[in-house]
């Protein structure tokens, strides 16, 4: 059965980048361009509803086109309120640039992004004659450098563990590690060099693609792959302190999950009352209290924090604990709620424990497990 007018607007909306692109130069009063804009959104939405695909195998693809169409037209109402429909934002340029250490040649090609802490880089690595694509993790500030130190530190007990040539694919290894004194101001940063990571998205960039909330199978994929992450590190004494949708990213046709940034992490906290010293101001609110009465972490806040980017995936809004869609099965529901209990005491502290029991839930539920296909729009 052909689908032509889905498919063109699966591509569409794939290729789009603006919501200006999706329903077009608007002109007239702020009503005007209001209506004209969600008169062409009713058109769309029509064509692309998931109803009417339902039992085809357009039925994924629908759901997607419809979900991406939702989030375009959430992003033109914010721009009409604004008055900033069909206004150009002008990009700061970016100048590639070289860093030379003793060992190696590094390339810089392209930013990447930049969050409380740090700036990321896309750079080729020349060594003895081999090119290598890596990321470069530079710190925002000077002051930031022991946080880069500290990620370091955690990665190469992470990278020391003899299980880690098993665990290795949830993590982004590291590189190379160097202070860096730039030529103009003389301002050292703590350089980190992570491998390149191709294919993958962000948990926040899989909760703007579905705004509305991913199904709990597909949810299931990645949870347990966390858990798996968790258990491996607080076997090793380690907790990240820091896990939120920016940090676990997901490859939607291989199913991988890679936990990253760890510049926040303990080690061994019971013992050397390490506590969790910075947080990541965009989420503050995703942050247990015992954090901001620098308690001894636990492996229980990993896992409260975890939960919680499981329910944002699932169309809850975190961290209001607002109820889930009544599509996710109240097994699930129950499941990640008993991980945000409020006493670090009260919740699981036992990653892998959890996830044997999540894998019972999910056979009651469905059976033997099957692999779920997952869709991300292209970049």
């Amino acid at each position: 059965m052909e689908h032509t007018e889905l498919d063109r607007m699966h591509t569409s909306l794939h290729a789009a980048h603006s919501p200006e692109e999706v329903f077009g130069q608007l002109t007239g009063s702020r009503m005007e361009q209001i209506a004209a804009a969600k008169k062409v959104f009713l058109q769309m939405a029509k064509a692309a509803h998931p109803d009417s695909y339902q039992g085809t195998m357009a039925s994924a693809k629908a759901d997607l086109t419809f979900k991406l169409l939702a989030q375009f037209w959430q992003q033109a109402q914010t721009k009409l309120a604004q008055g900033t429909y069909g206004v150009e934002v002008t990009q700061p340029t970016f100048e590639p640039f070289v860093i030379h250490t003793p060992h190696c040649q590094y390339s810089v090609e392209k930013h990447l992004a930049s969050g409380d802490l740090c700036s990321l880089y896309a750079a080729i690595a020349h060594r003895n004659g081999t090119q290598t694509r890596v990321v470069l993790k530079i710190p925002l500030q000077p002051e930031e450098n022991d946080l880069a130190a500290n990620e370091v530190r955690i990665l190469m007990r992470l990278q020391a563990s003899p299980a880690y040539h098993k665990m290795r694919h949830f993590f982004s290894p590291l590189v190379d590690a160097f202070p860096y004194a730039e030529q103009h101001t003389g301002i050292v940063r703590n350089i980190t060099v992570l491998s390149h990571l191709e294919g993958f998205y962000s948990l926040k960039e899989v909760k703007e693609a579905y705004p509305f909330g991913i199904e709990a199978k597909q949810m299931a994929w990645i949870w347990r792959r966390v858990l798996v992450t968790l258990s491996f590190a607080h076997t090793q004494r380690i907790i990240h302190g820091a896990v939120l949708p920016p940090h676990i990213l997901i490859h939607p046709e291989q199913h991988g999950v890679v936990l990253i940034d760890w510049s926040y992490a303990v080690r061994t906290p019971a013992r050397t009352h390490e506590y969790i010293s910075a947080i990541s101001t965009a989420y503050r609110a995703w942050y247990p209290e015992e954090v901001f009465a620098r308690e001894t972490p636990t492996p229980g806040l990993d896992i409260a924090m975890a939960a919680m980017c499981m329910i944002d995936l699932l169309g809850g809004t975190a961290p209001k604990h607002t109820p889930l869609p009544a599509t996710i099965p109240w097994q699930i529901q129950h499941h990640l709620q008993g991980c945000l209990l409020p006493l670090p005491h009260q919740r699981p502290q036992d990653a892998h424990t959890l996830l044997n029991e999540f894998d019972e839930l999910i056979e009651k539920l469905w059976g033997p497990r099957t692999f779920q296909h997952f869709l991300m729009p292209s970049r």
